[in-house]
């Protein structure tokens, strides 16, 4: 599988993200980062953020929940691939995955994204390499 997937970013959806990046910042110690790294800006499934925490290698991203695809506590698992997202979307598809979006454009245009949820009720938000610097 040429993709090699990368895990990047946790998405986490809150009711309020003002509230939540506060308290994460209070608990973690550290500040949000001014650069989201990996983390989609202007996810499609969220009205607001991110607030991205960098810790090491994997950024823990905030987004206000929308209240029709997301909820609070909801939790997305970042994946960046090498190539194209669809084929991993596809592959889930294959295994009894629901795809929700994409692959499409991220809101910046530099990169692809696919966001799938596996039977197990795990959601993954997989997007290309293409247009990100490396940790």
């Amino acid at each position: 599988m040429p993709e090699n997937p990368q895990l990047r970013f946790l998405s986490l959806f809150v009711s309020d993200l003002a509230e939540a990046a506060q308290l994460y910042a209070a608990v973690l110690g550290v500040p949000p980062s001014e650069d989201a790294g990996a983390a989609p800006q202007n996810h499609p499934f969220a009205t607001a953020g991110p607030v991205v925490f960098q810790l090491g290698n994997v950024a823990l991203a905030l987004y206000q929940c929308d209240l029709r695809a997301t909820h609070p506590g909801d939790v997305g698992i970042g994946l960046v691939v090498d190539q194209s997202p669809g084929a991993m979307a596809e592959r889930a598809g294959a295994q009894q995955g629901q795809v929700f979006f994409g692959p499409g454009a991220t809101a910046d245009g530099n990169r692809e994204m696919a966001i799938f949820m596996l039977p197990d009720r795990h959601f993954f938000e997989v997007v290309g390499s293409e247009g990100l610097t490396a940790i």
